[in-house]
């Protein structure tokens, strides 16, 4: 029986009305006026307008209990007959004050209700809102949306819109069982999408369609359609509701987008950062090189003849040292971009690390006033690397250690395994490094402490490049502190177990 059905208000009525004469009757005994249960009655029919659907329960209510009170109370009691000639109009008072309050009750009642439901409805939509903001990407979004489809006894289809906005992809569907389909209806959605207004059911345009299609974001253009599928049968409030939670929807989406244009624009701006410090770096660091190397070629073009053995030899190691220089460079160059926009993968192979690092330190330039040694393994030690690059990555750690301490310095070069990686360490006893600048020695074109202890050239792409190919790897490449002075740059790469003979 429904609580509002027609059995449950007749009930009620029937049940607060000989409340009201039970209570009549025991005032009437305390010697109490007629006046006191004449308000007895009327707090029934209020009581009948709060406890039913109200309207014609009131009048009903009122009737009855004018009735009532004449028949228990009024002379002659148990009849339907006044012999009170002011008795009529008492009646007609009664019945009017009986029928407003009640109203006035239902009408309170009403708005009550109507309150709480905006009420629910604003507290549905702000928990929505909570969660949209915290969706990730478009599909949690659409997710969620789906979710709130389901609460409503419905089905999702989602079709995200194709790259030009004028056209739309597949649906995705979310029926409400598994394996269950869900009605295709691509052509409201692509109305819903060129208009940039609903389609669909419960609407002018497609009005005969299963589903409600609701355009998602800003007119620049909507990142989809989202269709309720089927809207038949889904109150008119639940549909207002819905469309308020697409345009919750909409905001969600057009907030991941304003974010991915944004990422895109820091970027690019980057990007635009890094190729002016490119621009600039390489300017700057190559045009001493390439002055000194047309300077000396002019000389020996010029002269050559009238110059010593000794004189012409100096100018042209002085040459072929400037142009193996500028050849690290562009390397170092190339190998970074390659390594981080992907288009390099290490040729990764079982290396054992003492050929890498001698054949590394064959390719160290010559330094007198330095001293480089190895300290081999007592153990052979084998990694799991592309050996170019590993030995490009060497050269540029114990290069950067010879650049960066002064005459009379040592250089070590040492390895061991540490767990699943062996960490191939160029050690030295120069200055050391300020802790302020271990997290940025790796960052291109960067160079610590400004000049280098002897003038020598720097472009800064030397740890950058280790960097890179330490990640290709999956390897790691750090720095730190050496005691007493000095510091320690460890590159690590995945190690390989020692076949057993």
């Amino acid at each position: 029986m429904r609580r509002d059905g027609p059995l449950a208000s007749l009930l009620v009525t029937a049940g607060l009305l000989a409340a009201a004469t039970a209570a009549g009757m025991l005032l009437r005994a305390a010697g109490l006026q007629e006046a006191t249960v004449v308000v007895t009655y009327v707090l029934a029919v209020i009581g009948v307008a709060l406890a039913t659907p109200g309207g014609p329960w009131c009048l009903i209510a009122a009737a009855l209990s004018v009735l009532s009170f004449n028949f228990f109370f009024a002379a002659p009691t148990l009849s339907l007959n006044a012999l009170d000639p002011a008795m009529p109009g008492t009646f007609a008072v009664m019945f009017v004050v009986a029928l407003v309050a009640g109203h006035l009750a239902a009408r309170l009642r009403l708005q009550a209700r109507e309150a709480e439901a905006a009420r629910a409805r604003t507290q549905a939509l702000l928990d929505l809102s909570g969660r949209l903001q915290g969706c990730p990407d478009l599909d949690a979004v659409v997710g969620v949306m789906a979710a709130e489809a389901t609460g409503l006894g419905r089905s999702l289809a989602w079709y995200a819109t194709l790259p030009g906005g004028a056209s739309l992809a597949p649906p995705r569907t979310y029926p409400l069982s598994p394996g269950t389909s869900v009605v295709e209806e691509r052509a409201v959605a692509v109305r819903a999408l060129v208009n940039r207004t609903a389609a669909g059911a419960a609407t002018s345009s497609f009005s005969s369609a299963s589903g409600l299609y609701l355009p998602i974001g800003g007119d620049e253009p909507p990142v989809g359609v989202m269709g309720l599928v089927p809207a038949e049968g889904v109150a008119d409030d639940d549909l207002e509701l819905w469309r308020s939670a697409c345009g919750l929807a909409g905001l969600a989406a057009d907030r991941l987008r304003a974010l991915a244009e944004r990422e895109e624009a820091a970027v690019r701006a980057r990007n635009e950062q890094t190729r002016a410090d490119l621009l600039r770096s390489i300017s700057h660091d190559l045009r001493t090189p390439l002055t000194s190397i047309s300077g000396n070629a002019d000389v020996l073009l010029a002269a050559g003849d009238v110059l010593d053995s000794e004189r012409r030899s100096t100018l042209t190691r002085a040459i072929r040292d400037d142009a193996i220089w500028l050849r690290g460079t562009v390397e170092n160059l190339l190998t970074v971009t390659r390594l981080e926009d992907g288009g390099v993968t290490p040729q990764a192979d079982c290396e054992l690390v003492d050929d890498l690092v001698e054949e590394a330190l064959r390719h160290v330039p010559a330094d007198a006033d330095h001293e480089v040694r190895f300290d081999a393994p007592a153990e052979p030690l084998l990694v799991h690397a592309d050996p170019s690059l590993t030995v490009q990555a060497i050269v540029n750690l114990v290069a950067n250690a010879l650049a960066h301490t002064p005459a009379g310095s040592h250089v070590c070069v040492s390895a061991a395994r540490v767990a699943q990686m062996v960490e191939i360490c160029v050690a030295d006893d120069g200055p050391g490094i300020p802790d302020a600048e271990k997290d940025r020695v790796f960052e291109a074109f960067r160079t610590t402490g400004g000049a280098l202890p002897d003038g020598t050239r720097s472009v800064g792409l030397g740890l950058a490049v280790c960097r890179a190919i330490a990640r290709a790897h999956g390897g790691t490449i750090a720095v730190r502190d050496r005691a007493p002075r000095g510091c320690v740059f460890a590159l690590s790469l995945p190690a390989e177990e020692v076949p057993r003979v």
